[in-house]
């Protein structure tokens, strides 16, 4: 039987992945894009901040955890901006994961 421990730190190591998985396809999409804004740009940066914030979380490092939460905020309101509010779900279960890993270490 799986313990709560072993529960949590399988949820740090899927939520790390799967986060830096997508932040990188964020920076190489933006990279490849034939069209630079300053919403490409920004969109760049965020996505090298949250993959570097999921490595650093996946390290089990202090600092990824805020890290990741402050990138989904500037994501949160970069959606919202744009009326995209579909896209919100996914930033509070992602930031509800993130909240429960550095709670329960």
């Amino acid at each position: 039987m799986i313990n709560s421990r072993t529960s949590i730190r399988l949820l740090r190591i899927v939520l790390g992945v799967v986060l830096c998985a997508y932040s990188i396809e964020l920076v190489i999409g933006h990279l490849h894009s034939p069209h630079f804004s300053h919403i490409s740009i920004f969109l760049l940066v965020l996505g090298i901040a949250e993959a570097v914030a999921a490595v650093l979380f996946l390290l089990g490092h202090r600092f990824g955890g805020p890290l990741l939460l402050v990138t989904f905020a500037l994501a949160a309101a970069f959606h919202l901006l744009h009326g995209d509010i579909r896209s919100l779900g996914t930033l509070a279960i992602y930031a509800a994961s993130v909240l429960a890993v550095m709670t329960n270490k």
